[in-house]
């Protein structure tokens, strides 16, 4: 059976929401990062998860202008939550030393 278009984007979607657990986990287990560590990287990870999803649709609908807009208002913030959270587990890992 061969998938559409919507299928694989929300194939894809889950593989990377797996991974972005595995990783939170993993940041958890091995740097012992704190809960704001975690909470702003589960928030960045809601944010990029979204923005692929709504830019992949709007895409997929022939709505270009919705996609753009889409990784402005909700990619930016994304990125700027991950470079927060990590630089909250650099601050962790390096006062641990």
């Amino acid at each position: 059976m061969i998938l559409n278009p919507t299928e694989w984007m929300f194939f894809f979607l889950g593989m990377l929401t797996a991974a972005g657990m595995g990783g939170m986990a993993f940041l958890k287990l091995k740097y012992a990062a704190n809960g704001r560590c975690l909470a702003l990287a589960g928030l960045a990870l809601f944010l990029i998860i979204f923005t692929l999803a709504w830019s992949v649709s709007s895409i997929i609908e022939n709505e270009h202008q919705a996609a753009n807009m889409g990784l402005l208002f909700f990619g930016l913030p994304g990125i700027l939550c991950l470079a927060l959270a990590l630089k909250q587990l650099r601050r962790t890992v390096s006062t641990d030393k």
